[in-house]
């Protein structure tokens, strides 16, 4: 009962694309998580592999929600860019 209430509201949303800016602060932090995540991983950090291993497991789940509701999805994704002006 909630999900359809919420499906609804997201129907009734307006679809706009999403353009973010970055400026030099948000580049650098992320240029320097990049760099932390591949020294981590030269120097075998357990922690970074802690990390590969649940984010594996979350992108198995999410592959395997988008393949259970994919049909049901593509629609409701061309309706609403068929409605975007």
């Amino acid at each position: 009962m909630i999900l359809d209430n919420y499906l609804t509201l997201l129907q009734s949303e307006s679809y706009a694309p999403s353009i973010t800016k970055r400026n030099r602060l948000h580049k650098t932090k992320s240029t320097a998580g990049v760099i932390a995540n591949s020294l981590a991983k030269k120097q075998n950090d357990p922690l970074y592999k802690r990390m590969k291993f649940y984010r594996s497991l979350y992108m198995k789940a999410k592959e395997q929600i988008q393949k259970k509701y994919k049909s049901k999805s593509m629609n409701l994704a061309r309706q609403r860019a068929s409605n975007y002006k």
